[in-house]
């Protein structure tokens, strides 16, 4: 373990932030998806799991701009189980770039502890989804040299959601590879 990472660990356990109405996921899923719409972002999907919610939503900064011309792109996933809504969320920024023919992913930000929950894969395929929806040709992006220690992890990440990974010299600490999906458009 480096300097870095001793600096920059997080906590292993999540924060919990207490549910309006104790141990009732239904009710806190209705308060918070009111108060994410309250705050001008909009609740895109709601999962259910054994025993936890999943709130997917996105924000938007341009109150003038619609939903089409909005050029970032934030989705976080709001969890909820029976103890609390936890924190920090995962989330998945990018940007339209090229008048909105292709995606930079910039960054999928999972804390360790909520990493193999499948929180990842719900955020890219959405991304995914919007490229196919507004027919983008790609997304791209890169794996950062603060990944050298996962990078395995990462490209099955990626290729399991149709990337193509191309890594460099991993003792670059900036940029260790970067990644290309392609809209087939089918």
């Amino acid at each position: 373990m480096d300097f870095l990472d001793i600096l920059f660990k997080q906590p292993k356990l999540p924060n919990v932030i207490p549910l309006q109405k104790k141990r009732d996921i239904e009710h806190e899923v209705k308060f918070q998806t009111m108060s994410i719409n309250d705050a001008g972002f909009k609740v895109l999907d709601i999962f259910h799991r054994e025993e936890l919610a999943i709130l997917l939503y996105r924000h938007f900064y341009e109150d003038t701009l619609s939903e089409e011309e909005e050029e970032d792109i934030i989705l976080k996933l709001r969890i909820i189980t029976k103890k609390g809504v936890l924190h920090p969320e995962p989330n998945l920024k990018a940007f339209f770039i090229y008048e909105f023919t292709k995606i930079e992913l910039a960054d999928i930000d999972i804390k360790e502890q909520f990493v193999n929950d499948g929180y990842g894969s719900i955020l890219l395929g959405r991304l995914i989804e919007l490229a196919v929806k507004r027919n983008v040709r790609e997304i791209t992006g890169w794996i950062s040299g603060v990944d050298k220690n996962h990078i395995e992890r990462l490209v099955h990440f990626y290729e399991k959601h149709g990337f193509q990974i191309n890594l460099h010299d991993r003792a670059n600490t900036y940029k260790i590879g970067d990644l290309i999906w392609l809209n087939n458009f089918d």
